[in-house]
C-alpha cells in the first residue's frame, strides 16, 4: 500500500471520515451532485442526485484535511 503524504508539509496522511449528525443519528458525510435546491422550510432536495460518501485524510504533522468523493475506494 502506498503511504499518502501531505501536500502542505510532507507529513503522513491517515484515513478517516467526517460525521454528519442530524435527528439524533450519525452517519458518514456525503457529497451530492449539483447546486443545492430547497423545498419548503429549507429542506434540501436530494431525489435523483448522485451521492457519494466522503473519504477524508488528515495529516499527523500539521492537521491538514484532504477529502475525496470517489466512485470507489483507492
Amino acid at each position: 500500500m502506498n503511504e499518502r503524504r501531505c501536500g502542505k508539509c510532507d507529513g503522513t496522511m491517515h484515513e478517516g471520515f467526517m460525521i454528519d449528525r442530524a435527528h439524533n443519528s450519525a452517519r458518514v458525510a456525503r457529497w451530492a451532485e449539483g447546486a443545492p435546491e430547497y423545498w419548503l422550510l429549507r429542506v434540501l432536495r436530494l431525489r435523483g442526485r448522485r451521492q457519494l460518501p466522503i473519504r477524508t485524510f488528515r495529516c499527523s504533522k500539521c492537521g491538514f484535511l484532504e477529502s475525496y468523493a470517489a466512485e470507489r475506494s483507492s
